[in-house]
This record gives structure tokens, C-alpha cells and sequence, in this order.
């Protein structure tokens, strides 16, 4: 072979490598479903990373804690099912599950009674739009749009939205902001 030849192949091989990084998640966002989920509020920043936000959702929050917190990081697969706007959780299980028409399903990380997803936890964003975007997190209004595969059953962040306002009330227990009146106050020491 000559140098030439070999020079083409080299070539060929490193535009293989790097196009090989990102056309699994383009062919997956031609191919797969959208499906709205709700955010739940976790602190976005990192110094080391730079500003980026982290994502935690609702279809992932309140499994059952088993009492000897087996299963830590093993696989949870949740069912997801539309209703209304956004695609909530029908179900999960530590297996595949078969799905029926209009179902979707993701697969995560059992963290004791919840469920990560670590395809749709990091949202990269402009300098200076992080707290912005904590801010619409906390208020329970911070939507994303991901595109799910469900052969895979896992997920791409196509982009955030704003919806409505949850009201207190359809919040989970654990989300519901305590009333001024219920926190503790601690007398301050006396002066010296």
C-alpha cells in the first residue's frame, strides 16, 4: 500500500470515530416517540463542570424502599403512559416489560425509592440561564421533551419548556412546601 492509500484509510477511520459518537443519538431522534415528563427540583450547579442542569422526574420518584435497600444501582424499567399532556408512570419493574399500544418505557437506576435516569439527567445550558432554570424547576414548572426508543427503552432531552403551575395540593407529600408557621425557630444566645 502506499502512503497515500494509507493516508485515506487513517482518514476514513477517525471520521468513523466521530461521527460514530453522535449518529446513535440522531438516528434515535428521527426514530423514536416524544414524550413530555415532568421535572422535580435538584441543584444544577457544578464548578467543574460548568452551568448545566440536573434533571430528576416525576415517573421516577416514590418506588417502594425495600427494607434491606437491595437492588441499590441495579436496572428499573418504568412504563409511561400518556395522560393529559405529559406521560406519567403507569408501572415498573426490574424486567423489560412488553408494552402495550401507546406505552412507553425507560430504563433507569434504582436509587432506594427512586428511579434515575442517567440518559435525561444532564441538560447543558447557556452561561447564565442556570438559575433561571432552577428557579422555573423549584415551582414544579420545568418541562422536557425527550425522545424515547422504546426497543431500548432509553431517552434523548430534545428541549425544556415551561407548563402550569402545579398546584400545592397535587404535589406528592415529600414536594409540598412546609407552612412558615410549622418550621422551628431557634432562640438566638444571649448577648455578652
Amino acid at each position: 500500500m502506499t502512503k497515500r492509500t494509507l493516508f485515506f484509510i487513517g482518514l476514513i477511520l477517525e471520521l468513523i470515530a466521530i461521527f460514530g459518537l453522535f449518529v446513535p443519538y440522531a438516528v434515535r431522534l428521527q426514530t423514536g416517540e416524544e414524550a413530555l415528563l415532568r421535572t422535580v427540583p435538584v441543584d444544577p450547579w457544578s464548578l467543574l463542570r460548568g452551568e448545566y442542569v440536573v434533571l430528576d422526574y416525576a415517573v421516577g420518584q416514590d418506588l417502594p424502599t425495600p427494607v434491606d435497600f437491595t437492588g441499590y444501582g441495579e436496572p428499573v424499567y418504568v412504563v409511561l403512559s400518556k395522560q393529559g399532556d405529559t406521560y406519567e408512570r403507569v408501572k415498573f419493574s426490574d424486567e423489560k416489560p412488553m408494552l402495550e399500544p401507546g406505552q412507553l418505557c425507560l430504563k433507569g437506576r434504582k436509587e432506594y425509592n427512586r428511579a434515575v435516569f442517567p440518559d435525561l439527567a444532564q441538560y447543558f445550558v447557556e452561561q447564565g440561564l442556570g438559575r433561571e432554570i432552577e428557579n422555573v424547576q423549584r415551582s414544579h414548572r420545568l418541562l422536557v421533551t425527550a425522545v424515547i426508543d422504546s426497543d431500548t427503552c432509553t431517552g434523548i432531552i430534545k428541549d425544556l419548556r415551561l407548563g402550569p403551575e402545579v398546584p400545592d395540593s397535587e404535589l406528592p407529600e415529600w414536594m409540598r412546601p412546609v407552612p412558615i408557621e410549622d418550621v422551628p425557630v431557634r432562640e438566638a444566645p444571649p448577648v455578652r
